[in-house]
């Protein structure tokens, strides 16, 4: 069984249009105007590594990287491949944002078919690819990556740990002169060195990214003071309090954005271990449909969450996959994970947002065998 997780995409069960993350005009991520002819000259370039490395994507198990080329395009287009230990291949999508002679920042835009966010540093010597470090988010999977080459007579990259906190939850950002939007998910990445990046994505699907300095951390809190968003000044504190499981409980900053005063106020959601409530239904609600290698499916759903799948095909013995909710992705729809016969990863999408009923919808995704919409009664 591959190990690429089926939950990963799940973004285009649902038929979501795949968006390149963005931001408002004035904190717009940008190359500085002084890079702008080197990288336009240095469009076409080549890394790779042999290696050991790990990739985690939300609360999956990790998985080791052998492997790791970074290939420069025209327009400041990045390819990255990642070979992992299983003989399976990642291969992402980003945009160079400056690049020295031994380094490169690249911010990630994708991961296959599904949207990515994120920076990821490249260090290297010649062609050689020395680490490969960064943070950020996949589907709204908490994404991390560490990698370094297998070869004692090169310069490494610190080793002291790098902090990541993500949440998805509510709040408001507001910009005078402008509308507030709604904040729905919330991430903050700080470097060994105490830089930090606090980046808060909007309900129209922009992200906007704020860099500062980490002033303090204790057990319960960190204190960013921010600095700049893209090319846009900024100034203004950020406290920020955690908890468990490196989760985001509550951001709050104020302070002013190229002269423009502007805050932040977001509260995660904590420890969500169950689909949103909803009255129940009366009785129980079925979504069946068919794979593309003929197997049939039956899924059922009571007081609004799904518990089983029941599977036939023809010439085959029928099986049961029993289902367990996982998260709510980016939309709210709820997302279970289950396998098919122990062996396969598979995930059901609640496409109705966790009010399974009569005409509504249902995603289900096995690995290697694709995704089929279902049809609730």
């Amino acid at each position: 069984m591959k190990s690429r997780s089926i939950l990963t995409y799940a973004a285009l069960a649902y038929g979501a249009a795949v968006t390149v993350m963005s931001t408002p005009q004035l904190a717009r991520a940008a190359v500085p105007m002084s890079a702008a002819p080197v990288i336009a000259q240095q469009a076409d370039w080549n890394l790779i590594g042999e290696g050991e490395g790990t990739l985690s994507i939300g609360n999956r198990p990790s998985q080791t990287v052998t492997f790791v080329t970074v290939t420069g395009r025209p327009n400041q287009l990045v390819e990255i491949s990642l070979r992992l230990a299983d003989g399976n291949l990642q291969r992402w999508d980003g945009q160079l944002v400056s690049r020295s002679g031994d380094e490169a920042q690249i911010q990630l835009i994708s991961a296959g078919g599904a949207d990515a966010s994120g920076t990821l540093t490249v260090r290297y010597q010649g062609n050689t690819v020395i680490s490969l470090s960064g943070s950020g988010t996949l589907d709204g999977q908490p994404l991390s990556i560490r990698f370094t080459i297998a070869d004692d007579s090169v310069s490494r990259p610190p080793t002291a740990e790098v902090v990541t906190l993500t949440q998805q939850g509510q709040g408001v950002f507001g910009l005078q002169g402008r509308s507030n939007q709604n904040i729905t998910f919330a991430s903050v990445t700080v470097q060994p060195d105490d830089r930090a990046e606090l980046s808060i994505r909007l309900a129209d699907g922009n992200n906007i990214t704020f860099g500062g300095q980490q002033t303090r951390k204790t057990a319960e809190d960190i204190v960013l003071n921010l600095t700049s968003s893209g090319n846009a000044d900024a100034q203004g504190p950020a406290n920020i309090r955690y908890g468990p499981n490196n989760s985001i409980i509550s951001i709050s900053s104020n302070g002013t954005l190229d002269g423009q005063p502007f805050f932040i106020q977001f509260s995660g959601q904590q420890a969500a271990t169950q689909p949103p409530a909803t009255p129940p239904a009366a009785g129980t609600v079925i979504c069946t449909g068919q794979m593309q290698n003929g197997w049939q499916y039956r899924a059922e759903a009571a007081n609004q969450r799904f518990t089983q799948i029941q599977w036939e095909r023809a010439g085959a013995e029928p099986t049961v996959s029993t289902l367990r909710f996982a998260q709510n992705n980016a939309q709210g729809q709820p997302i279970y994970r289950g396998s098919f016969r122990a062996a396969t990863e598979l995930a059901l999408v609640d496409l109705s947002g966790g009010n399974p009923r009569s005409g509504s919808q249902v995603s289900i995704g096995v690995e290697e065998w694709g995704w089929s919409r279902g049809n609730c009664r």
